[in-house]
Parts: C-alpha cells; structure tokens; sequence
C-alpha cells in the first residue's frame, strides 16, 4: 500500500538527498525521491532508504539459533577483507528460508560473494569503561 525505494549509502551523494538504513516497510519520517523513466516519472511523498542489513529465518531456525524477530546480532565474515558487521536485524517469518541481506557496497567491501557464510554472534550488554 506504500512505495518503498532502496538505494545505496553512495547513491544519497550522487543523488543529493539523504536516505537512513531502514527495515522494509518502515517508511514513516523518510523523504520521498522522485523517479524519471522512459514512460514518465513518479513522485512520492515518502519511501526512500538504505536498506538494513538483516537475516531472514523460518521459526525452526529461529529457534534452532536461539534468536527472534526484530533481535539485533553481529554476524562475522572470515576472508582476507573479513570482519564483523554489527547491527544485523533478524526478520523471522514462516515463508521465510535461512538468507542474510547485507548491500552491495558492504559486501565488496568485505570481499563477498554470494555463496559467503557467516558466524552469528549474540549481541551481550556493553559497559562503557
């Protein structure tokens, strides 16, 4: 019922706006962009961001994981260009198979392909020292 436009982190510079990482379908607060295509262009009022980096998971690997819906984790690449990306929302649904989405732009920069894994780390409770 809502129009949703995901762009890259470097798209907002090429494009002269301003997008923030967003879950799909939270939309409320973010700016509209206006789209041109051969057959005319298209403004909307609200719809663009950067999309969230998440996982997808049916309830069985939820629950195999010890994870559940919205909960925030870190997930670590290993590789020469490896590392951690923190702030990874788990999105659990029934339709759902076992997938994390991270950009374009973080996957390069970590030097992933398609077929990566990834090692789920449980986000603890952090006190500034």
């Amino acid at each position: 019922s809502r129009t949703q436009v995901e762009i890259l982190a470097g798209d907002c510079f090429k494009l002269g706006t301003k997008a923030e990482p967003r879950l799909s379908g939270d939309l409320d607060g973010t700016p509209g962009i206006t789209l041109v295509g051969p057959k005319g262009s298209v403004q909307t009022k609200e719809g663009l961001m950067v999309a969230q980096r998440h996982i997808h998971m049916h309830p069985d690997d939820a629950a195999e994981f010890g994870v559940h819906d919205g909960q925030s984790v870190s997930i670590e690449i290993d590789g020469i260009r490896g590392g951690i990306y923190r702030n990874v929302v788990i999105r659990v649904t029934p339709d759902s198979t076992l997938e994390c989405h991270v950009d374009t732009e973080e996957a390069n920069g970590m030097g992933l392909g398609g077929a990566a894994t990834a090692v789920l780390i449980m986000e603890s409770s952090k006190t500034d020292i």
